[in-house]
């Protein structure tokens, strides 16, 4: 292995010409601890101390053993393997500077080049790089790299089957197996022969990887969407979130302070005490002591999987909460206890004061090919602001009301806004032109579709006036549409309307008979899937489903469901991700625009734009969105108008609406 650190002006100027003209490129980064990105998957990520480059200039040496047994840079084997040290220096060491010159001259070569880069987690590297050399890149002068990503390719031919680990990776999508196996040592990438090989099993692997891809027509999604958007997030973890700690340690403080006295509230109401958080000790009170299950009139209360004891779930509780006070002081302290430690406590621990980085991710847990967030999930942060009532231990003195709303603690940086665009009703669009309803378009396609589509539903479905109708009458059509979108069945949406599940069932059907075609959809869906195995999204993302054909009742019922909510879910997040690739290539392309993407939630993207650039940059953002009714590249020409709705303010929980005119749409 070729130390970069020790190459002379000379022999660097070399590097950086054969760097040029390689014919493939394969990365690897090295932790401090001798581990690398190949290695088997750690809990956390040791300091990085820099990048392994396999340069290969004939492709056809590649699959000599030269590569793999030989010493990589000698003569004749047409590999050469160098490593490029990252590890922070003092301002003062000048070797280490010059050291970082041509790092970053070697990482702005590669990024750019026109062949194939290959590197295991891509995302990770194009963060390091960024965050590593700071200001000296911009994340502009990588917007377009696109990196050859196997754990990204492996995802896309089966979401369901993933696997993290490089080597497990290897043993199930290798058809090419090399004798090559990571050793257990430290300082792994001085052990030549193993690392060389190690990143010629890596080249192979994208190559059988890239031929499975090209064999299912996925090559073209692969390419065009997926890698584009390894590097959109990558940014969008660099581009650090403003967040008012104070406000945030303060909101963990009153939030504490409720959950003591829920505790206590619930200790009243059992008449005992005993641990609000243990269900196998709520299950004794409730069912035991108290025995509400017998006062459950016409109602089957869910059981538990394994040993089918009563549940202590939320909507077994939902089911109790009319029947005694218990039941809903511990709805609320699950609720409270939740945004206390899943967001507000979980953010504060991920601080890098005032900061916070959210990590992004395409392909973890998501089947239905949306983006993730974790370390704490974003996406989960509810809208809604919750109301604390705090108790006063002064006589005539009334109850405290506070109202804490998660989303206000993220404030935009001086000078800044944020910018909201949503996907106005996405996947109820999908449906209508999945299914070519007429009285579902109809909805849709008349000029004045802009107002609330629930309630037009409602009127169609009910055969009442709008004016006649109820708030519940909204609620209804709107949970009956979700329900077939998301394949939820009737019992789940008695719970949810409140109703027993013969009369949910009743208004499913009813409602399915008047949107006749949605039925058929969903029957043609299933035995789509029957007949191929998979179901396929707008833009020909898949997914397969073993159980479709399975004896037992539970499995295909779910298999039959997930079909149904794959092609609209997926092609719902088919065009968010275009969305997101759209207008980060066209801020990359502006020499002026400076907005920043920082948050994906669901059908919504987050910006941050200077204040001078709203206007403008809210045009841009709203054409392009609604423009994706039309991606001739894919063949995509949905049946009705997208409709983008955009919000603006100082906070995320502030956000006002922001009324644009509409121009046409135009095609991508």
């Amino acid at each position: 292995v070729c130390d970069a650190s020790r190459l002379s002006q000379e022999e660097r100027a070399l590097v950086l010409r054969e760097t040029a003209q390689a014919s493939v490129i394969v990365l690897t980064m090295v932790y401090q601890d001798g581990t690398a990105q190949l290695n088997a998957e750690q809990k956390s990520c040791p300091p990085v101390s820099g990048v392994l480059v396999l340069l290969k200039s004939e492709l056809d040496a590649m699959e000599s053993e030269g590569c793999s047994a030989g010493l990589p840079g000698s003569e004749g084997s047409g590999c050469k393997v160098i490593f490029l040290k990252l590890e922070q220096r003092p301002a003062w060491a000048q070797q280490g500077y010059r050291q970082d010159r041509f790092s970053k001259e070697m990482l702005l070569c590669i990024l750019g080049s026109a062949q194939d880069v290959i590197c295991f987690k891509a995302k990770d590297l194009l963060c390091t790089a960024l965050q590593y050399f700071g200001k000296e890149i911009s994340w502009k002068q990588v917007a377009l790299c696109r990196i050859l990503d196997p754990q990204i390719a492996a995802w896309l031919l089966d979401p369901a089957d993933t696997a993290s680990c490089f080597w497990d990776l290897v043993a199930k999508r290798c058809k090419t197996r090399a004798a090559v196996k990571p050793c257990a040592g430290a300082r792994e990438f001085e052990q030549q022969p193993n690392v060389s090989g190690s990143l010629l099993v890596l080249y192979r692997l994208m190559m059988d990887l890239r031929a499975s891809l090209q064999e299912q027509g996925l090559w073209k999604l692969f390419c065009s969407v997926e890698l584009r958007l390894t590097t959109v997030l990558a940014v969008m973890e660099i581009h650090r979130i403003h967040v008012d700690k104070d406000a945030l340690e303060k909101t963990s403080k009153i939030l504490g302070m409720k959950l003591k006295q829920l505790e206590q509230e619930a200790h009243q109401a059992a008449g005992q005490q005993f641990l609000v958080s243990s269900s196998s000790q709520l299950r004794v009170v409730l069912f035991e002591k108290l025995r509400l299950h017998e006062r459950c009139e016409n109602k089957k209360l869910p059981k538990t999987v394994l040993r089918q004891q009563q549940s202590t779930s939320e909507a077994t509780l939902m089911q109790l909460q009319d029947l005694h006070p218990l039941p809903k002081i511990i709805l609320e302290y699950r609720q409270v206890h939740k945004i206390k430690s899943a967001y507000v406590d979980g953010i504060l621990s991920c601080m890098i004061s005032p900061f916070y980085n959210p990590k992004w991710g395409n392909t973890s847990s998501a089947v239905t090919g949306p983006i993730t967030s974790k370390k704490p999930n974003i996406q989960a942060i509810p809208r809604q602001s919750i109301q604390i009532i705090k108790k006063q231990y002064v006589q005539g003195k009334e109850p405290e009301v506070i109202t804490i709303h998660p989303r206000s603690m993220f404030i935009s940086e001086e000078g800044w806004t944020f910018l909201a665009a949503d996907f106005s009703q996405v996947e109820l669009r999908l449906l209508a032109h999945l299914s070519s309803d007429p009285e579902l378009l109809r909805v849709f396609q008349e000029p004045l579709a802009a107002g609330d589509v629930f309630i037009s539903l409602a009127s169609q479905w009910k055969g009442l006036p709008e004016g006649k109708l109820k708030p519940e009458d909204r609620e209804q059509a709107k949970r009956i549409v979700y329900s077939v979108v998301y394949g939820a069945g009737k019992e789940r949406l008695s719970e949810i309307l409140g109703l027993t599940a013969e009369q949910a069932g009743q208004f499913v059907d009813s409602f399915l008979q008047k949107y006749k075609q949605v039925r058929a959809f969903t029957q043609k869906t299933i035995q789509q899937c029957q007949d191929q195995g998979c179901v396929v999204s707008i833009m020909g993302r898949r997914r397969h489903l073993p159980h479709i054909l399975s004896p037992d009742w539970t499995l295909r019922n779910q298999a039959e469901r997930q079909a149904v909510n794959f092609v609209v879910q997926g092609s719902a997040a088919d065009l968010c991700k275009m969305a997101m690739i759209r207008i980060f290539s066209h801020i990359a392309s502006s020499p002026t625009l400076t907005a920043r993407l920082i948050a994906q939630i669901h059908d919504e993207l987050l910006f941050e734009v200077e204040d001078s650039q709203v206007e403008e940059f809210a045009g841009v953002v709203q054409t392009t969105m609604e423009s994706l009714q039309h991606i001739d590249c894919f063949g995509v020409h949905l049946k009705v108008p997208l409709r983008v709705m955009l919000s603006s303010g100082k906070s995320w929980g502030s956000l006002a609406e922001l009324a644009r005119p509409r121009s046409l749409p135009h095609r991508l």
